[in-house]
């Protein structure tokens, strides 16, 4: 739990780096001239700096056979979203006084996710008088930090009550993973009473492996972006959600057997949703 906080505080930190960063330049510039509207319809070249966090995770086939897999072996388990970043440096340009625009961008990210399993039993004995607890937990996480290039984005901004503007847009990625690593944590714990005596063993083991040494990983990606953003003066809120479409492991089609029946191991593919603040200058 320590380790967590400690990096949910790196990240946090480094984006309160970027906002006083910001705010500072904004300061130099006046307050006066950061409400005002871009002129977005000017056919000018716009610079727009964003940063933010990121919530990954991911989507595809071998979700469902994940779960059936637990559920034929009396396991609960679910998928998460992996807390991360996002950093963005790229430019938007008008096709001449229309809102409709056209842009490029290019940043570092991150990607990846999160699941929880366990295994419980429980019962008494007649004979021994006490009762049995067995309990197996399996966490998995993997954050990758990842270059991504959009070489080509389209939207539309409608500007009203002047200083204001509504913005969507569409475009492609390409990505690749710089970094990263997959952590599994387990847990096994006995507890039994009874008149002949008590037990309590619990054993933990945590296991750690850089991204470049998983077996059968594709580092690299490529997908869509589509994003709904605001705009007040140069300040910009921006939502976006990014779906990768080059499945992250190899394997897809093996089968798996689940009981008595066979199917396919299933792809995962990347599932962000990302928050960011920007600036226009």
């Amino acid at each position: 739990m320590k380790k967590l906080h400690f990096k949910l505080f790196k990240r946090l930190s480094c984006i309160v780096v970027f906002t006083t960063l910001f705010f500072s330049h904004v300061q130099a510039k006046g307050i006066n001239d950061a409400i005002q509207l871009p002129d977005f319809k000017s056919g000018k070249t716009i610079w727009v700096i964003r940063a933010g966090v990121g919530f990954n995770g991911f989507t595809g086939s071998n979700i469902e056979t994940t779960k059936l897999q637990w559920e034929n072996n009396d396991w609960n388990g679910s998928f998460g979203k992996a807390t991360g970043y996002e950093f963005t440096l790229g430019f938007n340009k008008s096709f001449g006084n229309h809102p409709l625009y056209w842009g490029m961008e290019l940043g570092m990210a991150s990607r990846g996710y999160t699941s929880s399993s366990s295994w419980e039993k429980s019962g008494s004995s007649a004979i021994s008088g006490g009762t049995d607890y067995h309990g197996k937990f399996q966490d998995e996480s993997m954050l990758c930090h990842t270059v991504k290039f959009s070489p080509f984005t389209i939207g539309y901004r409608y500007t009203f009550l002047e200083k204001m503007a509504a913005d969507i847009h569409l475009g492609a990625y390409a990505s690749y993973d710089i970094a990263g690593k997959y952590k599994r944590d387990y847990t096994d714990h006995i507890i039994s009473t009874s008149k002949y005596g008590n037990r309590n063993d619990k054993t933990t083991s945590s296991t750690e492996t850089k991204i470049k040494d998983y077996d059968n990983m594709k580092r690299y990606d490529a997908g869509i972006n589509l994003g709904i953003g605001y705009w007040f003066g140069k300040f910009n809120i921006d939502f976006t959600w990014q779906r990768g479409f080059i499945a992250i492991f190899e394997g897809g089609n093996e089968l798996v057997k689940i009981g008595k029946e066979s199917r396919k191991r299933g792809n995962l593919f990347t599932n962000n949703f990302q928050l960011k603040l920007g600036y226009a200058f």
